[in-house]
C-alpha cells in the first residue's frame, strides 16, 4: 500500500483495482461500464459490442466457476450461455449461428468457442485451443457422451478457429 500512496496519490490504478478482482466483480464492472468506454474495450479486443462482451465475460464468468468448484462441465447446459454474434461480424464464430443445431446455443462448446476466440485477441501464442483440441481428441465417444453431446459441430477441428 506503501507505493500507491507514494506513487499514485494514496489512488490504486485501475490496472491494480482489476489484478485483484474476482472474475465475477470484474463482470459486473464491465457491465457498468458507459456504454462508449466498454464499446472501445469490447472493440479493441474484436468483439462487436458491449452487450456480447458482457455475455461472453458472464458465460465465461459461469464455466469457470463450474471448472472451479470441480462440477461436471462436459456435458452440462450452460445457465448462462455467450451471446453469438450477428453473421459476418465474427467471421471466425459465423459457425456458431448454425440454425440448425438450436440446441447447440446453451452447450459447453460455444463457451470455448468463445474462449478460443478471445484468447487469440488477448494472448495470441498462449496455445490453449491447440491444447484443447488435443484433449478433445483423447475425450470418451460414448452414445451419451461425446463432442456432439457437448455441441461441438461435426466438423469443429476444420474450422478456421481452431486452426494454429
Amino acid at each position: 500500500m506503501a507505493h500507491f500512496r507514494e506513487k499514485h496519490d494514496g489512488r490504486m490504478p485501475i490496472w491494480a483495482v482489476t489484478e485483484v478482482l474476482e472474475f465475477g466483480q470484474l463482470s459486473r464492472l464491465y457491465g457498468g461500464l458507459r456504454n462508449d468506454l466498454a464499446t472501445t474495450i469490447a472493440t479493441s479486443f474484436g468483439v462487436p459490442s458491449k452487450r456480447v462482451m458482457a455475455s461472453w465475460i458472464a458465460s465465461l464468468n459461469y464455466v469457470r466457476n463450474v471448472a472451479a468448484h470441480h462440477a461436471r462441465l462436459f456435458n452440462r447446459k450452460l445457465v448462462v450461455a455467450p451471446q453469438r454474434p450477428r453473421r459476418g461480424v465474427v467471421p471466425v464464430l459465423d459457425h456458431l449461428r448454425d440454425e440448425t443445431r438450436p440446441k447447440s446455443d446453451f452447450g459447453l462448446y460455444n463457451a470455448l468457442a468463445v474462449t478460443a476466440y478471445q484468447l487469440r485477441a488477448f494472448e495470441p501464442e498462449s496455445g490453449w485451443p491447440e491444447r484443447l483440441t488435443v484433449l478433445m481428441d483423447e475425450f470418451p465417444s460414448e452414445t451419451a457422451l461425446s463432442t456432439a453431446s457437448m455441441g461441438f459441430p461435426a466438423n469443429w477441428r476444420q474450422l478456421a478457429l481452431w486452426q494454429a
